[in-house]
């Protein structure tokens, strides 16, 4: 947490001790320069000596002078002073000889000669290595030494002082307190060994008073942060860090009776650095106790180490939420996710897979005083692990991730070891995923922080659950998203509070939905309910945890409540005006200059989308876009960038919007919506969204969109894409077959009934009518694959089937053929003969009374 700090404070403590120590240290060499000064005090006594060193030639000396000392000089005692010559016998030095010329002609040379330096640079690093480099490094040794014990001792205590169940502490206290036990002990592993080998400072009473002084400011100030870190937010209890109190007060204890009753100025001295480190040790342990490095560690049953499993509950760590299915080809579904993990990279920590690499990796890692959290999963058999947290080398929590318990079902036996094998490892990644949500809740209670990106949830359970069902990896679909439904269910089930497992379900049920049944508004309008009642409308911008889910319900409400105002024809104004509300709250939160990056990210990759609604709404309000605006099919302007297909495929939508407006080319607009949807649809699933699209209904009578769409064989005569967007409401009213809509709409009367229930026109429900009588006109024409290619043909009535059947019957079969082809589907087996026949020739008969369409009983 302040490796970054404490860097710059060991970088700053060299430059000074740099500066410092050389001018404290004093040097024990003799000064470079010869004092000739001294020579004629030197010459008589040299004179003196007899030339065979006896003491009885020597002249006694004067009273009161000092009584020549035969033998050798002492060791540093000035001595006679001669020069060799080379006959060698010295000759006296006079004062005013310079060095090196001790003989007359070495004088004279001495004299002519010019001055050369001698060889100073050997000397000059010599002296600076001793004067400086030796003690400053010999310091820093044993500075480094003793910060590495109190390091250690403080990683050693953390478990004394920081409790397995306490909460950590709000991020500015912990960086206060971490920086002040860092300095603290880094001040005591640097003092020692500078005050005893420099001695900078004599002791005394000045001294002994501002020892205290700093100690009674640091003590009472460490006990008032740790009473105000842990009362400040609710959830913190204080009695957690009792330890730590009664040892901060025991240091304060110690400054007060030095200020009542002074002992000698060392003694003192000596108890107010043991009081500061004490401080600094204990901060310190309290600092590397709270923090959120976590080392995970998978094992097989066996007790080996799993690289592959270890690597992918890092990586699930990391992104647990993030495996929401994206449905990019549903206008409905949420386009971006985020995780619901706040764990950094540098957090996160792997043991080494291996036996020696293990026991090395087990050793050094039980010395990282920084290492708080480890985690370690095992694999009991194909359904079952066991999951254990430690926190400070205490056990914080444990716990067994069941499948069968979760209801997830089991592996079935059968002879495919594929099969098996896929299942197997399908349930592994499961278990592993369940182990990632156990780990994330535990440390979400230590650490408010993780909290909120878990968008309420309580149980890891549900977590679990969440994650697996919104994963297509993780499940095998079956019935259509029926088992991502009933696992998302049993998540609410688990934790009513987890607000994410409950917007989740509420899209997959929505999904498993058949568009052409989907009541738009009513779901728009659950979704807003559940925005209100799940507290999600009272979260602030500043809880960016929330973000991701506000943004993802607000594209959704605005998509639902658009399509649920063109279901009923344009009529629903409340509608269009959610749907006003919706999207503006959509652009505002995709505006905000969010902090989290991957928010931000999210945030950025929306708003192309949030702002095309927004456009949409204000078109369908009859706002006309003004000549030449921006945002009018900005994909194809110069220079933007090309669009994904999701995002061409709502400017489709707006095509359509524009095509409707005044004084707009119609022609143009719906061609470049089909360009749109040419690019944005690939697949059987695309156009069955399209084809039941209500924003694309001005294209359904084009062939280009026909086309596009008529890929799709129906099953059901309600499937048509005619009746696409009023499948419902003409299910509700009873209406399921040909012989049903004909019957509803025999007169005028019921056909006006009709067009109010559908809120449609009598005119659309009058062509409702015509395909009806067109299914009745013979069993092969009831086959709803045969009709939806007489429909692709512009053959939507009996009059209109009679018409091309009589000009030429033979024609209109190739047609029909080619059709087929071309879109990829069976040809029908009315195509063939006799059967062709059997429908032609009563196609060409005269028309027959309305009585007696309706007697006509059609399988």
């Amino acid at each position: 947490m302040w490796r970054g700090p404490a860097r710059v404070a060991t970088a700053v403590l060299l430059g000074v001790l740099a500066c410092a120590a050389p001018a404290c240290a004093a040097s024990p060499e003799a000064p470079s320069t010869v004092r000739t000064d001294l020579l004629p005090h030197a010459s008589p006594r040299y004179r003196a000596l007899p030339a065979d060193g006896a003491d009885e030639a020597r002249p006694a000396a004067p009273a009161g002078a000092p009584r020549p000392v035969s033998g050798p000089p002492p060791v540093g005692a000035p001595g006679p002073v001669s020069a060799p010559t080379s006959a060698g016998v010295p000759h006296p030095v006079s004062a005013s000889t310079p060095v090196g010329a001790s003989t007359p002609v070495g004088a004279a040379r001495a004299a002519g000669a010019p001055s050369r330096p001698g060889p100073e640079a050997q000397a000059n690093w010599d002296r600076f290595w001793k004067d400086w480099g030796d003690p400053i490094t010999r310091m820093l040794l044993a500075s480094a030494v003793g910060l590495a014990v109190l390091y250690g001792l403080a990683g050693l205590s953390s478990r004394v002082f920081v409790r397995v169940g306490s909460v950590a502490w709000p991020t500015p206290e912990r960086w206060t307190a971490g920086t002040l036990g860092f300095l603290l002990t880094g001040g005591a592993a640097t003092m020692l060994p500078l005050y005893a080998m420099f001695k900078p400072f004599a002791p005394g009473e000045p001294l002994l008073a501002w020892a205290c002084a700093a100690l009674l400011l640091c003590g009472p100030g460490a006990v008032v942060l740790v009473v105000l870190a842990s009362v400040r937010e609710p959830g913190r209890d204080w009695r957690h860090w009792v330890a730590l109190l009664l040892s901060l007060t025991a240091a304060v204890v110690a400054g007060l009776v030095l200020l009542i009753a002074p002992p000698a100025p060392e003694q003192g001295l000596l108890v107010v650095y043991a009081a500061l480190t004490w401080i600094g040790v204990v901060l310190t342990a309290a600092t590397l106790g709270q923090n959120l490095r976590l080392q995970v560690e998978v094992q097989q049953p066996d007790g080996t180490v799993s690289a592959g499993s270890t690597d992918y509950l890092l990586a699930r760590m990391k992104t647990l939420g993030m495996e929401s299915p994206k449905a990019l080809n549903r206008a409905t579904s949420a386009i971006a996710t985020t995780p619901i993990s706040k764990i950094t990279n540098e957090d996160l920590s792997a043991l080494p897979a291996g036996k020696v690499a293990g026991a090395v990796s087990r050793l050094l890692f039980a010395l990282r005083a920084d290492l708080t959290w480890r985690a370690r999963v095992t694999f009991v058999d194909d359904e079952r692990v066991a999951m254990t947290l430690s926190r400070n080398g205490r056990h914080a929590e444990s716990s067994v991730f069941s499948r069968p318990d979760l209801g997830l079902p089991g592996i079935a036996p059968g002879p495919d070891d594929a099969a098996r094998s896929t299942a197997r490892d399908r349930a592994r990644a499961q278990m592993l995923t369940g182990a990632a949500a156990f780990i994330l809740l535990r440390l979400g209670e230590a650490h408010v922080d993780l909290r909120a990106d878990l968008c309420g949830a309580r149980r890891w359970q549900s977590v679990a659950l969440q994650v697996i069902a919104t994963s297509k990896s993780l499940v095998e679909e079956t019935e259509q998203g029926g088992e991502r439904v009933r696992l998302l269910s049993r998540a609410m089930d688990l934790d009513p509070d987890y607000v994410l497992a409950r917007f989740e379900y509420m899209w997959a049920a929505n999904e498993r939905a058949d568009r052409r049944e989907t009541d738009y508004a009513k779901f728009a309008e659950a979704l807003d309910r559940q925005y209100v009642q799940s507290g999600l409308a009272g979260k602030g911008d500043a809880e960016e945890g929330w973000a991701p889910l506000r943004i993802r319900v607000m594209y959704s409400s605005t998509v639902h409540w658009l399509n649920g105002y063109l279901r009923t024809g344009e009529r629903d104004h409340r509608a269009l005006l959610e749907a006003a509300r919706s999207a503006a709250e959509l652009n505002r939160l995709c505006r905000l200059p969010w902090k989290r990056p991957q928010l931000a990210q999210q945030a950025e990759y929306t708003r192309p989308f949030a702002e095309n609604l927004l456009h949409c709404v204000e078109v369908l309000s009859g706002v006309t876009p003004q000549t030449g605006a921006g945002w009018l099919h900005p994909h194809q302007r110069p220079g933007q960038p090309p669009a994904a297909p999701r995002l061409t495929y709502d400017h489709a939508c707006l095509d359509c919007f524009l095509a409707e407006l005044p004084g707009q080319d119609r022609a143009m607009r719906l061609g470049q919506a089909v360009e749109d949807l040419e690019f944005a649809v690939a697949t059987d699933r695309d156009r069955t969204g399209a084809a039941a699209d209500p924003c694309f209904s001005p294209l359904h009578s084009g062939d280009r969109f026909r086309r596009l769409v008529a890929g799709l064989t129906p099953d059901r005569f309600l499937d048509l894409p005619v009746f696409a967007g009023h499948k419902s409401l003409l299910a509700r009213a009873g209406i399921t077959s040909a012989s049903d809509l004909a019957h509803r709409t025999e007169n005028a009367e019921r056909q006006q009934e009709l067009a109010e229930h559908l809120r449609v026109s009598r005119a659309f429900v009058q062509r409702l009518r015509d395909v009806a009588l067109l299914a009745q006109l013979h069993p092969d024409l009831a086959d709803p694959h045969m009709l939806h290619l007489l429909i692709a043909e512009d053959i939507a009535s009996p009059e209109a089937l009679r018409d091309r059947a009589g000009r030429d019957p033979a024609e209109l079969v190739r047609r029909l053929r080619d059709r087929a082809d071309e879109n990829g589907l069976d040809r029908p087996a009315a195509l063939g003969w006799p059967r062709r026949g059997r429908w032609l020739r009563t196609a060409r008969r005269p028309a027959a009374s309305p009585s007696g369409l309706r007697r006509r009983r059609v399988s």
